[in-house]
């Protein structure tokens, strides 16, 4: 969906982890879904029971809120 694909390339790289999988420090797990009821934000990433509106480029930045 709109350059999803693109985020989650940078979210395995920026994790280290691929879906399904969480990192070793358990902070993170990775999970690829259909449907989270925003698509006129998409692409978007959930963290908890944020929904954040992201770029490849902005991963880092995101993930980097929650370290």
């Amino acid at each position: 969906v709109r350059g999803g694909g693109t985020v989650l390339t940078a979210l395995e790289g920026e994790l280290g982890i691929k879906p399904g999988e969480t990192t070793q420090d358990m902070q993170f797990s990775l999970e690829v879904v259909r449907c989270l009821g925003c698509c006129a934000l998409a692409p978007v990433v959930r963290i908890d029971d944020e929904i954040h509106t992201v770029q490849p480029g902005k991963v880092a930045k995101v993930l980097a809120a929650y370290a």
